[in-house]
């Protein structure tokens, strides 16, 4: 081969290389938790609360948010999953245009996952959930389009379980967590850290 048409073939090979689909990257932000600071809920109604620290069912200890271009995927993880439970792990997503929530229903059988953002929101077809009890974690992904394809997202994560209870009135007691809040819970999901699109 010459060095003429080696320097033609260098030449129309390195554009094409440049221009071929680079591997998906994502901006990954683990945060950590407090272990063992659960809240047991006495009274639903006024928000009265108080300690738990022995219930390890929805005690959120590390959340993992990686965002790409085209998904975004959240991991929960809990010291230590029920295995026949009742639970409910909410992800409120913050992007720069709006909010939406994704629920993760556990009752016992395969997780039941919902998108909500309003009545504007798009389907969300492309939401996945799954429970990996080995590891005590709860993960959902979706599509970044059903957000709007932001630049960036904050997440926060909370979780509510239960357990029969024969010595509570109700017969059933509640408990819950805020993944970045110590040992307290509010209306509103506290968020993490922006994760901009990798």
């Amino acid at each position: 081969m010459s060095r003429r048409f080696g320097s033609r073939l260098l030449t129309a090979v390195v554009p094409a290389v440049l221009l071929l689909p680079t591997a998906a990257h994502a901006e990954k932000v683990v945060t950590e938790d407090a272990e063992g600071d659960v809240v047991r809920l006495v009274d639903v109604d006024e928000g009265e609360t108080v300690p738990a620290p022995d219930y390890a069912g929805v005690d959120l200890v590390r959340t993992s948010v990686a965002h790409s271009a085209r998904r975004l995927s959240v991991s929960a993880h809990f010291r230590g999953l029920e295995r026949d439970p009742f639970q409910i792990t909410v992800i409120r997503v913050k992007t720069p245009q709006k909010s939406y929530e994704i629920i993760v229903e556990r009752l016992g059988g395969k997780p039941i996952a919902s998108f909500e953002g309003g009545r504007k929101a798009p389907e969300c077809r492309g939401l996945k959930a799954k429970i990996d009890l080995g590891a005590d974690v709860v993960t959902a992904a979706l599509p970044t389009a059903c957000l709007g394809a932001p630049r960036w997202v904050q997440v926060g994560v909370g979780a509510v379980g239960g357990s029969e209870d024969p010595a509570s009135p109700d017969g059933f007691t509640v408990y819950a967590d805020d993944a970045h809040r110590v040992g307290e819970i509010r209306d509103n999901i506290a968020l993490g850290p922006r994760v901009r699109r990798g």
